[in-house]
Protein backbone atom coordinates (compact mmCIF):
# COMPACT_ATOMS: atom_id res chain seq x y z
CA UNK A 1 0.00 0.00 0.00
CA UNK A 2 1.58 3.32 -0.74
CA UNK A 3 1.99 6.06 1.60
CA UNK A 4 -0.32 8.52 -0.77
CA UNK A 5 -3.36 7.06 -1.77
CA UNK A 6 -3.87 6.79 -4.73
CA UNK A 7 -7.39 7.10 -6.43
CA UNK A 8 -7.00 6.50 -10.57
CA UNK A 9 -10.68 6.42 -10.29
CA UNK A 10 -10.89 10.46 -9.47
CA UNK A 11 -9.02 10.74 -12.94
CA UNK A 12 -12.57 9.68 -14.75
CA UNK A 13 -14.22 12.31 -12.71
CA UNK A 14 -15.56 14.02 -15.80
CA UNK A 15 -16.58 11.04 -17.58
CA UNK A 16 -18.86 10.42 -14.52
CA UNK A 17 -20.56 13.77 -14.75
CA UNK A 18 -21.15 13.09 -18.58
CA UNK A 19 -22.61 9.87 -17.92
CA UNK A 20 -24.75 11.63 -15.34
CA UNK A 21 -25.97 14.75 -17.83
CA UNK A 22 -26.63 11.88 -20.53
CA UNK A 23 -28.68 10.32 -17.92
CA UNK A 24 -27.15 7.15 -17.11
CA UNK A 25 -26.37 7.29 -13.71
CA UNK A 26 -29.22 7.61 -11.48
CA UNK A 27 -28.59 9.64 -8.33
CA UNK A 28 -29.89 7.97 -5.07
CA UNK A 29 -32.28 10.76 -4.36
CA UNK A 30 -35.04 10.90 -6.70
CA UNK A 31 -34.31 8.37 -9.06
CA UNK A 32 -37.84 8.73 -10.19
CA UNK A 33 -37.09 12.13 -11.53
CA UNK A 34 -34.27 11.00 -13.08
CA UNK A 35 -35.71 8.27 -15.05
CA UNK A 36 -38.26 10.91 -16.73
CA UNK A 37 -35.29 13.43 -17.08
CA UNK A 38 -33.28 10.27 -19.05
CA UNK A 39 -35.81 9.56 -21.47
CA UNK A 40 -36.54 12.99 -22.76
CA UNK A 41 -32.72 13.14 -22.94
CA UNK A 42 -32.82 10.16 -25.00
CA UNK A 43 -35.53 10.60 -27.05
CA UNK A 44 -35.45 14.28 -28.11
CA UNK A 45 -31.52 14.50 -28.55
CA UNK A 46 -29.38 11.38 -28.46
CA UNK A 47 -31.87 9.44 -30.88
CA UNK A 48 -33.64 12.97 -31.88
CA UNK A 49 -30.96 14.72 -32.79
CA UNK A 50 -29.23 12.69 -35.46
CA UNK A 51 -32.90 11.31 -36.88
CA UNK A 52 -33.52 15.01 -37.34
CA UNK A 53 -30.19 15.39 -39.30
CA UNK A 54 -30.66 12.31 -41.24
CA UNK A 55 -33.67 13.45 -41.98
CA UNK A 56 -32.85 16.69 -43.56
CA UNK A 57 -30.99 14.77 -46.10
CA UNK A 58 -34.01 14.19 -48.16
CA UNK A 59 -35.10 18.23 -47.63
CA UNK A 60 -32.08 19.25 -49.03
CA UNK A 61 -31.42 21.28 -52.05
CA UNK A 62 -28.06 21.72 -53.33
CA UNK A 63 -25.13 19.94 -52.42
CA UNK A 64 -23.64 22.53 -50.23
CA UNK A 65 -26.64 20.85 -47.77
CA UNK A 66 -26.00 17.33 -48.30
CA UNK A 67 -22.18 17.32 -48.02
CA UNK A 68 -22.79 19.81 -45.10
CA UNK A 69 -25.72 17.76 -43.42
CA UNK A 70 -23.75 14.40 -44.15
CA UNK A 71 -20.44 15.22 -42.43
CA UNK A 72 -22.71 16.06 -38.79
CA UNK A 73 -24.87 13.32 -39.68
CA UNK A 74 -22.43 10.54 -39.20
CA UNK A 75 -21.16 11.90 -35.96
CA UNK A 76 -24.20 12.19 -34.36
CA UNK A 77 -25.43 9.26 -35.27
CA UNK A 78 -21.80 7.64 -34.31
CA UNK A 79 -21.94 9.58 -31.04
CA UNK A 80 -25.69 8.10 -30.60
CA UNK A 81 -24.14 4.57 -31.02
CA UNK A 82 -21.11 5.20 -28.94
CA UNK A 83 -23.51 6.33 -26.17
CA UNK A 84 -25.83 3.29 -25.63
CA UNK A 85 -22.44 1.04 -26.39
CA UNK A 86 -21.23 2.20 -23.08
CA UNK A 87 -24.49 2.39 -21.66
CA UNK A 88 -25.08 -1.07 -22.49
CA UNK A 89 -21.50 -1.87 -20.52
CA UNK A 90 -21.74 0.42 -17.62
CA UNK A 91 -21.51 -2.90 -15.66
CA UNK A 92 -17.93 -3.85 -17.04
CA UNK A 93 -16.93 -0.24 -16.48
CA UNK A 94 -17.18 -1.19 -12.84
CA UNK A 95 -15.52 -4.22 -12.80
CA UNK A 96 -12.49 -1.84 -15.00
CA UNK A 97 -12.43 0.19 -11.87
CA UNK A 98 -12.28 -2.82 -8.98
CA UNK A 99 -9.40 -3.93 -10.77
CA UNK A 100 -7.86 -0.41 -11.03
CA UNK A 101 -8.29 0.06 -7.19
CA UNK A 102 -6.37 -3.47 -6.70
CA UNK A 103 -3.65 -1.95 -9.34
CA UNK A 104 -3.46 0.93 -7.09
CA UNK A 105 -3.16 -1.04 -3.52
CA UNK A 106 -0.20 -2.94 -4.97
CA UNK A 107 1.85 0.33 -6.08
CA UNK A 108 5.12 0.65 -3.59
CA UNK A 109 6.16 4.19 -2.38
CA UNK A 110 9.77 5.17 -4.49
CA UNK A 111 10.40 4.40 -7.78
CA UNK A 112 6.46 2.57 -8.84
CA UNK A 113 4.70 5.74 -6.61
CA UNK A 114 6.81 8.01 -9.12
CA UNK A 115 6.35 6.40 -12.08
CA UNK A 116 2.20 6.40 -11.72
CA UNK A 117 2.90 10.39 -10.88
CA UNK A 118 5.26 11.52 -13.82
CA UNK A 119 4.02 8.81 -16.54
CA UNK A 120 0.83 7.35 -15.87
CA UNK A 121 -1.18 10.16 -15.15
CA UNK A 122 0.11 12.86 -16.93
CA UNK A 123 -0.94 11.23 -20.06
CA UNK A 124 -4.81 11.10 -19.17
CA UNK A 125 -4.94 14.66 -17.98
CA UNK A 126 -3.21 16.09 -21.15
CA UNK A 127 -5.53 13.71 -23.22
CA UNK A 128 -9.00 15.17 -20.91
CA UNK A 129 -7.66 18.69 -21.15
CA UNK A 130 -7.08 18.46 -25.11
CA UNK A 131 -10.66 17.38 -25.95
CA UNK A 132 -12.27 20.24 -23.84
CA UNK A 133 -10.39 22.82 -25.53
CA UNK A 134 -11.22 21.03 -28.61
CA UNK A 135 -14.89 20.17 -27.60
CA UNK A 136 -15.18 23.63 -26.44
CA UNK A 137 -13.70 25.32 -29.57
CA UNK A 138 -16.23 23.19 -31.89
CA UNK A 139 -19.27 24.13 -30.18
CA UNK A 140 -18.29 27.87 -29.75
CA UNK A 141 -17.30 28.44 -34.05
CA UNK A 142 -20.37 26.31 -34.49
CA UNK A 143 -22.53 29.09 -32.88
CA UNK A 144 -20.41 31.74 -34.16
CA UNK A 145 -20.95 30.84 -37.55
CA UNK A 146 -23.98 30.83 -37.55
CA UNK A 147 -24.22 34.44 -35.98
CA UNK A 148 -21.53 35.90 -38.23
CA UNK A 149 -23.85 34.59 -41.48
CA UNK A 150 -26.73 35.54 -39.92
CA UNK A 151 -25.63 39.48 -39.32
CA UNK A 152 -24.20 39.23 -43.15
CA UNK A 153 -28.40 39.37 -43.73
CA UNK A 154 -28.49 34.75 -44.27
CA UNK A 155 -29.78 33.55 -41.29
CA UNK A 156 -29.52 29.66 -41.87
CA UNK A 157 -29.82 27.11 -39.55
CA UNK A 158 -26.61 25.58 -37.54
CA UNK A 159 -27.37 22.51 -40.21
CA UNK A 160 -29.80 21.43 -42.90
CA UNK A 161 -32.64 19.42 -40.95
CA UNK A 162 -35.96 18.30 -40.97
CA UNK A 163 -38.62 19.85 -38.51
CA UNK A 164 -41.98 19.68 -38.60
CA UNK A 165 -43.05 23.75 -38.83
CA UNK A 166 -41.71 25.96 -41.16
CA UNK A 167 -38.15 27.31 -40.16
CA UNK A 168 -38.50 30.35 -42.01
CA UNK A 169 -41.78 31.48 -41.75
CA UNK A 170 -41.54 33.58 -38.10
CA UNK A 171 -38.73 34.76 -35.49
CA UNK A 172 -40.80 32.47 -33.31
CA UNK A 173 -39.72 29.29 -35.52
CA UNK A 174 -36.04 30.08 -36.37
CA UNK A 175 -35.23 30.59 -32.49
CA UNK A 176 -36.91 27.20 -31.66
CA UNK A 177 -35.18 25.35 -34.49
CA UNK A 178 -31.86 27.41 -33.51
CA UNK A 179 -31.63 27.03 -29.92
CA UNK A 180 -32.63 23.26 -30.09
CA UNK A 181 -29.79 22.75 -32.58
CA UNK A 182 -27.73 24.11 -30.15
CA UNK A 183 -28.73 22.14 -27.29
CA UNK A 184 -28.27 19.18 -29.16
CA UNK A 185 -25.09 20.32 -30.62
CA UNK A 186 -23.71 20.53 -27.09
CA UNK A 187 -25.14 16.78 -26.03
CA UNK A 188 -23.34 15.41 -29.24
CA UNK A 189 -20.27 17.30 -27.63
CA UNK A 190 -20.58 15.90 -24.18
CA UNK A 191 -21.20 12.28 -25.89
CA UNK A 192 -18.20 12.85 -28.09
CA UNK A 193 -15.80 13.78 -25.01
CA UNK A 194 -16.96 11.10 -22.68
CA UNK A 195 -16.83 8.62 -25.53
CA UNK A 196 -13.04 9.35 -27.39
CA UNK A 197 -11.64 10.26 -24.25
CA UNK A 198 -12.76 7.11 -22.04
CA UNK A 199 -10.81 4.36 -24.09
CA UNK A 200 -7.56 6.01 -25.15
CA UNK A 201 -7.37 7.12 -21.45
CA UNK A 202 -8.07 3.61 -19.85
CA UNK A 203 -5.24 1.90 -22.45
CA UNK A 204 -2.89 4.61 -21.39
CA UNK A 205 -3.95 3.48 -17.60
CA UNK A 206 -3.40 -0.05 -19.01
CA UNK A 207 -0.25 0.01 -20.93
CA UNK A 208 1.07 2.13 -17.31
CA UNK A 209 -0.18 -0.61 -14.83
CA UNK A 210 1.53 -3.64 -17.14
CA UNK A 211 4.56 -1.20 -17.17
CA UNK A 212 4.79 -1.06 -13.53
CA UNK A 213 4.33 -5.37 -13.37
CA UNK A 214 7.23 -5.51 -15.19
CA UNK A 215 9.12 -3.43 -12.58
CA UNK A 216 7.89 -5.05 -9.74
CA UNK A 217 8.65 -8.81 -11.49
CA UNK A 218 12.33 -7.27 -12.12
CA UNK A 219 13.33 -7.04 -8.89
CA UNK A 220 11.74 -10.72 -7.44
CA UNK A 221 14.81 -12.23 -5.85
CA UNK A 222 17.39 -9.17 -5.39
CA UNK A 223 16.41 -8.54 -2.07
CA UNK A 224 18.33 -10.51 0.05
CA UNK A 225 16.38 -10.23 3.23
CA UNK A 226 13.49 -12.25 1.68
CA UNK A 227 13.33 -15.84 1.67
CA UNK A 228 13.02 -18.19 -1.27
CA UNK A 229 9.10 -18.92 0.42
CA UNK A 230 8.25 -15.14 0.21
CA UNK A 231 9.52 -14.46 -3.49
CA UNK A 232 7.82 -17.56 -4.73
CA UNK A 233 4.58 -15.58 -2.76
CA UNK A 234 5.63 -12.28 -5.12
CA UNK A 235 6.34 -13.74 -8.08
CA UNK A 236 2.49 -15.47 -7.82
CA UNK A 237 0.83 -12.21 -6.44
CA UNK A 238 2.35 -10.50 -10.08
CA UNK A 239 0.56 -13.75 -11.69
CA UNK A 240 -2.59 -12.65 -10.29
CA UNK A 241 -1.85 -9.10 -11.66
CA UNK A 242 -1.07 -10.36 -14.90
CA UNK A 243 -4.27 -12.17 -14.76
CA UNK A 244 -6.25 -9.01 -13.80
CA UNK A 245 -4.96 -7.07 -16.49
CA UNK A 246 -4.85 -9.71 -19.03
CA UNK A 247 -8.90 -9.60 -18.70
CA UNK A 248 -8.71 -6.33 -20.65
CA UNK A 249 -12.35 -5.48 -19.60
CA UNK A 250 -11.83 -2.12 -21.66
CA UNK A 251 -12.00 -4.03 -24.79
CA UNK A 252 -15.29 -5.62 -23.85
CA UNK A 253 -16.58 -1.74 -23.50
CA UNK A 254 -15.27 -0.09 -26.54
CA UNK A 255 -14.56 -2.91 -29.36
CA UNK A 256 -17.97 -2.48 -30.16
CA UNK A 257 -18.50 1.63 -30.67
CA UNK A 258 -14.28 1.62 -31.89
CA UNK A 259 -15.37 -0.90 -35.42
CA UNK A 260 -17.87 1.22 -36.35
CA UNK A 261 -15.96 4.72 -35.75
CA UNK A 262 -12.55 3.41 -37.56
CA UNK A 263 -14.88 2.44 -40.46
CA UNK A 264 -16.87 5.88 -40.59
CA UNK A 265 -13.82 7.99 -39.88
CA UNK A 266 -12.36 7.71 -43.39
CA UNK A 267 -15.84 9.27 -44.77
CA UNK A 268 -16.20 11.73 -42.15
CA UNK A 269 -12.81 13.28 -42.89
CA UNK A 270 -12.96 12.87 -46.60
CA UNK A 271 -16.49 14.87 -46.07
CA UNK A 272 -14.95 17.43 -43.70
CA UNK A 273 -12.18 18.26 -45.85
CA UNK A 274 -14.15 18.56 -49.14
CA UNK A 275 -16.81 21.04 -47.61
CA UNK A 276 -13.98 22.85 -46.49
CA UNK A 277 -12.18 23.48 -49.39
CA UNK A 278 -15.32 23.80 -52.07
CA UNK A 279 -17.89 25.29 -49.99
CA UNK A 280 -16.38 27.33 -46.87
CA UNK A 281 -16.49 30.51 -47.79
CA UNK A 282 -16.17 32.73 -43.91
CA UNK A 283 -13.51 32.43 -41.54
CA UNK A 284 -16.03 31.40 -38.63
CA UNK A 285 -17.26 28.28 -40.42
CA UNK A 286 -13.84 27.57 -41.97
CA UNK A 287 -12.60 27.48 -37.71
CA UNK A 288 -15.70 25.51 -37.28
CA UNK A 289 -14.74 23.34 -39.89
CA UNK A 290 -10.94 22.68 -39.30
CA UNK A 291 -11.74 21.85 -35.25
CA UNK A 292 -14.49 19.51 -36.66
CA UNK A 293 -11.69 18.13 -38.70
CA UNK A 294 -9.17 17.38 -36.27
CA UNK A 295 -12.47 16.07 -34.27
CA UNK A 296 -12.64 13.56 -36.30
CA UNK A 297 -9.58 12.28 -36.54
CA UNK A 298 -8.96 12.91 -32.70
CA UNK A 299 -12.10 10.08 -32.19
CA UNK A 300 -9.47 7.28 -33.08
CA UNK A 301 -5.87 8.67 -33.11
CA UNK A 302 -5.78 8.70 -28.77
CA UNK A 303 -7.13 5.28 -28.49
CA UNK A 304 -4.98 3.63 -31.75
CA UNK A 305 -1.32 5.04 -30.36
CA UNK A 306 -2.44 4.20 -26.67
CA UNK A 307 -3.30 0.10 -27.80
CA UNK A 308 -0.05 0.20 -30.08
CA UNK A 309 1.85 1.19 -26.94
CA UNK A 310 -0.19 -1.30 -24.47
CA UNK A 311 0.97 -4.07 -27.04
CA UNK A 312 4.53 -2.80 -26.56
CA UNK A 313 4.09 -3.02 -22.81
CA UNK A 314 2.18 -6.26 -22.82
CA UNK A 315 5.80 -7.96 -25.00
CA UNK A 316 8.31 -5.97 -23.13
CA UNK A 317 6.88 -7.47 -19.88
CA UNK A 318 8.18 -11.14 -21.46
CA UNK A 319 12.29 -9.32 -21.19
CA UNK A 320 11.17 -8.10 -17.80
CA UNK A 321 10.89 -11.52 -15.93
CA UNK A 322 14.13 -12.78 -17.39
CA UNK A 323 15.40 -9.64 -15.07
CA UNK A 324 14.59 -11.34 -11.72
CA UNK A 325 17.10 -13.29 -9.97
CA UNK A 326 15.76 -16.70 -10.95
CA UNK A 327 18.83 -18.61 -10.75
CA UNK A 328 18.54 -18.76 -6.90
CA UNK A 329 15.37 -19.56 -6.43
CA UNK A 330 13.26 -22.64 -5.67
CA UNK A 331 12.11 -25.35 -8.64
CA UNK A 332 8.23 -24.40 -7.58
CA UNK A 333 9.48 -20.73 -8.86
CA UNK A 334 11.35 -21.64 -12.19
CA UNK A 335 8.38 -23.76 -12.33
CA UNK A 336 5.86 -20.70 -11.96
CA UNK A 337 8.34 -18.50 -13.97
CA UNK A 338 8.26 -21.10 -16.68
CA UNK A 339 4.44 -20.90 -16.93
CA UNK A 340 4.41 -17.39 -16.46
CA UNK A 341 6.56 -16.77 -19.19
CA UNK A 342 4.76 -18.96 -21.78
CA UNK A 343 1.67 -17.06 -21.31
CA UNK A 344 3.16 -13.68 -21.37
CA UNK A 345 4.82 -14.68 -24.88
CA UNK A 346 1.68 -14.60 -26.75
CA UNK A 347 0.70 -11.10 -28.64
CA UNK A 348 -1.40 -9.25 -26.79
CA UNK A 349 -3.88 -6.75 -28.90
CA UNK A 350 -6.92 -5.12 -28.01
CA UNK A 351 -9.36 -5.23 -30.94
CA UNK A 352 -12.78 -3.68 -32.31
CA UNK A 353 -14.54 -6.70 -33.89
CA UNK A 354 -12.14 -6.72 -37.51
CA UNK A 355 -9.60 -4.46 -36.48
CA UNK A 356 -6.61 -4.23 -33.65
CA UNK A 357 -6.71 -0.70 -32.31
CA UNK A 358 -3.65 0.03 -33.07
CA UNK A 359 -1.40 2.89 -35.10
CA UNK A 360 -2.07 0.56 -37.88
CA UNK A 361 -5.46 1.00 -38.39
CA UNK A 362 -5.28 4.65 -37.90
CA UNK A 363 -3.08 4.74 -40.97
CA UNK A 364 -5.55 2.58 -42.81
CA UNK A 365 -8.29 5.16 -42.19
CA UNK A 366 -6.30 7.94 -43.37
CA UNK A 367 -5.22 6.21 -46.23
CA UNK A 368 -9.18 5.24 -47.56
CA UNK A 369 -10.08 8.70 -46.19
CA UNK A 370 -7.48 10.36 -49.13
CA UNK A 371 -8.76 7.83 -51.77
CA UNK A 372 -12.11 8.71 -51.28
CA UNK A 373 -11.07 12.22 -50.74
CA UNK A 374 -8.95 12.00 -54.48
CA UNK A 375 -12.08 10.07 -56.28
CA UNK A 376 -14.39 13.53 -55.64
CA UNK A 377 -11.88 15.88 -56.23
CA UNK A 378 -11.34 14.35 -60.23
CA UNK A 379 -14.77 14.55 -60.67
CA UNK A 380 -15.38 17.89 -59.52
Amino acid sequence: MTEDKLNTKSLFKTHYICWFILGMIPPKKFPQLYQIYSIIVSVVFIVGYPAHLLAGLFTSTSMYEVIQNLAISLTCAVSAMKTYAIWWRLKDIEVMFDIVKRQDERIRPGEELDYVKKQVYPPIRELLYFFYMLCFTIGLFAEFGVLFNGLRGSWNLMYQAYFPFDVVTSQRNYAIAHIYQLIGIWFVVVENLVSDTFGGAHLSLLGGQVHLLGMRVAKIGHDPEKTLEENNEDLLECIRDHLDLYRRKVEEVISLYMFFQIVLASMNMCVSLVFMLLFVRDPFTLAYYISYFVGVVSEILPCCYFGTKLEDEFQQLAYALFSCNWTDQSAEFKKNLRIFAEHSTRRIYVTAWLFRINIGSFLVACKNSYSIFAVIMNMK
